[in-house]
């Protein structure tokens, strides 16, 4: 699924051969939030930034030397075919439409600029264009699954990978560390080391013993190779903390929203049944009035502390009985 944010962060490419006409757009993109927006006013190099940036979108001027935007449309026909980006045409002269249509523009943009007809036009081809990506990057899902959990997947494995990417060196060594040393790579070198150590110090290969028994030395090591082992696996373990906290974090939101959307959708309910004139038992009044209050959640928590005292309390009344 598309968002606000994914637009906004859609790539633009401004082609046009007036300096002035390129300061306007890019303030008019700029101010509206869009965070990667590019520009040249050489025609000729549209193919290969296109080639290195892979823009979503391309606002193209039609009138410009040596180049014009018809040129410019034919060379990224010929060096992308399978993903040409969307046009935005900027011209002044109707007639040119149904040519630049034919040449492969999505639409267009008069001038004198109009900013809510140019934010627009941007807005929707940007999502038109992100929507087809991102088919075209999931063609291959599973069909047994359906959307909704495909997305769900999806949102989770970008979730972690960004935590992952804002990880800092040390998180990435204690994690690299603590993943280690639980393998059984790590328990097969451990059996090879300490074999090998014993056999050494038997002097039975031909040198004398270095560590001979009780084996002090290798006491020593492997005392201080479980303290820091034992420091990466709390590091390791802090920072698995801070992701679950964030992820309980999200769970509370989305719970406290559920609840919120389904004490809305009774009361509509409520308010329909009462519209057309259905009538409950009281009982079931009762029930419905329960379900159609809102929850707060500070009274909740406020309860679970009453009840956790009042527990507490019954308890050290009962042990003094005892």
């Amino acid at each position: 699924m598309i968002n606000a944010s994914d637009i906004l962060h859609g790539k633009i490419l401004i082609v046009d051969d007036q300096k002035a006409n390129i300061d306007l757009l890019e303030r008019m993109l700029l101010g509206a939030g869009y965070t990667s927006v590019a520009s040249t006013i050489n025609p000729r190099e549209v193919s290969e930034l296109h080639g290195k940036n892979r823009y979503d979108l391309i606002l193209l001027d039609i009138h410009m030397p040596g180049m014009d935007g018809f040129h410019v449309m034919e060379s990224l026909k010929g060096t992308e075919p399978d993903d040409y980006p969307p046009v935005l045409v900027i011209t002044a002269e109707p007639g040119h439409r149904r040519r630049a249509l034919q040449a492969g523009a999505k639409d267009f943009v008069g001038k004198p600029f109009e900013l809510i007809e140019v934010l627009t036009r941007v807005h929707n081809m940007l999502e038109a264009r992100l929507l087809q990506k991102e088919i075209a990057d999931h063609k291959d899902d599973n069909p047994a699954l359906s959307n909704v959990i495909q997305r769900n997947i999806r949102k989770i494995i970008q979730v972690r990978l960004q935590s992952v990417c804002e990880q800092t060196l040390q998180d990435r060594i204690a994690n690299g560390m603590t993943t280690f040393s639980g393998s059984m790579p790590f328990f097969y070198l451990h059996v090879a080391w300490f074999c090998v150590w014993i056999l050494l110090n038997t002097g039975r290969v031909g040198m004398p013993p270095f560590d001979p028994y009780p084996y002090g030395l290798l006491t020593m090591i492997v005392s201080l190779e479980a303290i820091f082992l034992s420091t990466f696996v709390l590091l390791s373990q802090n920072l698995i903390g801070k992701q679950a906290e964030r992820l309980a974090d999200l769970g509370l939101q989305t719970g406290l929203l559920t609840e919120h959307e389904l004490t809305r959708v009774l009361q509509m309910l409520r308010a329909i049944q009462n519209k057309i004139g259905i009538r409950n038992d009281e009982d079931i009044n009762l029930a419905d009035a329960d379900l159609e209050m809102e929850t707060k959640l500070e009274d909740v928590l406020a309860e679970i502390e009453r009840l956790k005292r009042r527990e507490a309390r019954v308890l050290r009344h009962g042990r003094k009985l005892s």
